[in-house]
């Protein structure tokens, strides 16, 4: 009975299709895990991917600033997979085999790493792993950004003239942000590739105790008001010394001894604002944003001085004016950029100029001849100072656009910033052409003059990231 049964199955062609089937079954679903296991890897190369793009970028804008060690990286590259992974099964994974290379020659960090996940849906029937394998898959990716090999000195020459007194606190914020970006919270002096100095200016510039030495104090000639103004050509009877536009060193005159005193640096002002001191070059966070903080308006406009003094706060012939920490490198050291940035909301309207005799003529009496107007050559070796219609062309001005240029010419990018809503006046026109191309901003608001400054900054990290 059983062999007519069992012949029947066997003859039944029918019947062969069930195991079959049931076999492509299982074939169907294997090949349906790998493809959610393949979905998984490649999704998860991809987040990866972009988690080491934002960590290259991340410390590439951290290297362009400050110098880090191996260690240092290697955190901040954990701490921004920790951030950009937080919710992925594969992040210790991934930290642990985070690698980098740093090429300072080039300016370029290259960032790799490797992680694998579980293949969990390959096993669908219980058949996947063990006939096809494998038990994970494994992927990695790599990411190289360019930073900057650069340090960067930035004069930051800022208005604080009468006029600027309802927007002190604008001023304030927009030059608190540009610091907050270039020099990042949590930089150490010691490890910041970019220092600033803050060049406040009215009638002229508050040096503190840098004032003396430029006035010729070494020789007697300073007083006691620490507004310093500028200087004019000076010609000794033999010789012109051509040395208003320039940034020649303060102590160039060496034919006598003492030198003159017209060829120091002049006063001729105490409306220098008392609290807007000049700060030189500094990495030092806290010693800028107190000194920002410190801002405040006072007197009339001699732009001019301000940018004298912004120049040889980056000059590398002032390094003996300044303190060790703020001394200027050389303009040939192929390592450093130099950038100004000069702000105004007005026009210029105060020059200065030293008066070594002059003749004063007034009417005279005397019995024997009655009143006659008689004159006589008087000595006054004193800086005066000069106001003027505010004007374009008018001697301030013109002495501020020469100076921007003789920067310029120096290899000094310069940012011109109008802080105002006329695009001819002269103030507007004067930062037009102190501007390096392509660098002028117009400021119409209070927001707008924070942006600028933020924008600035920001060009001034491309600049030297991607030089």
């Amino acid at each position: 009975m059983c062999r007519p049964l069992l012949a029947e199955f066997t003859g039944d062609r029918k019947a062969s299709i069930l195991p079959i089937f049931g076999m492509l079954v299982i074939l169907i679903v294997v090949i349906a895990g790998i493809t959610i296991d393949v979905s998984r890897t490649v999704n998860a190369r991809e987040k990866l991917s972009f988690a080491i793009d934002a960590a290259a970028l991340s410390v590439a804008a951290d290297l362009s600033t400050s110098v880090m060690s191996d260690d240092q990286i290697k955190q901040a590259l954990a701490d921004s997979f920790k951030a950009n992974l937080a919710d992925v099964e594969f992040l210790d994974e991934a930290i642990d085999n985070l690698d980098f290379v740093v090429d300072p020659d080039n300016g370029t960090i290259k960032v790799t790493s490797t992680a694998s996940l579980k293949n969990y849906f390959i096993d669908m029937g219980g058949y996947g792993k063990s006939a096809l394998g494998p038990e994970t898959f494994s992927f990695g990716t790599s990411s190289q950004v360019t930073y900057s090999r650069f340090d960067v000195e930035l004069a930051l020459v800022v208005d604080v003239t009468g006029s600027m007194r309802n927007d002190m606190d604008t001023l304030r914020d927009a030059s608190e942000g540009l610091v907050n970006i270039l020099i990042p919270d949590g930089t150490e002096e010691s490890e910041s590739k970019v220092r600033i100095s803050l060049v406040p200016y009215s009638q002229g510039v508050n040096l503190g105790a840098y004032a003396s030495k430029v006035k010729g104090g070494l020789f007697g000639y300073a007083d006691s008001s620490k507004c310093v103004t500028e200087r004019q050509d000076y010609d000794d009877g033999e010789d012109l010394y051509e040395v208003r536009y320039t940034d020649k060193t303060y102590n160039y005159y060496d034919k006598t001894d003492p030198p003159p005193k017209a060829v120091f640096y002049g006063g001729g002002s105490n409306n220098c604002s008392s609290t807007s001191k000049m700060i030189p070059l500094t990495s030092d966070r806290d010693e800028l944003l107190d000194a920002i903080a410190d801002l405040d308006d006072n007197g009339g406009t001699a732009g001019q001085t301000g940018v004298v003094w912004g120049w040889n706060s980056i000059s590398p012939n002032y390094s003996d004016v300044w303190p060790l920490a703020s001394k200027p490198e050389p303009y040939d050291n192929e390592d450093v950029l130099k950038f100004a940035i000069i702000m105004t909301d007005g026009d210029n309207n105060r020059y200065y100029e030293y008066i070594g005799e002059r003749e004063e003529c007034d009417w005279v009496y005397s019995r024997r001849h009655g009143w006659q107007y008689k004159c006589e050559t008087v000595t006054v070796n004193q800086w005066q100072e000069r106001s003027e219609s505010e004007s374009y062309s008018n001697n301030s001005s013109t002495a501020q656009r020469a100076l921007c240029q003789a920067m310029k010419d120096e290899g000094i990018s310069i940012f011109g910033v109008y802080f105002g809503t006329s695009n001819t006046s002269a103030g507007s026109r004067n930062m037009q052409s102190c501007a390096s191309t392509g660098n002028f901003y117009k400021a119409t608001s209070s927001d707008e003059l924070i942006n600028a400054f933020a924008n600035i900054a920001k060009k001034i990290q491309q600049i030297y990231v991607s030089r």
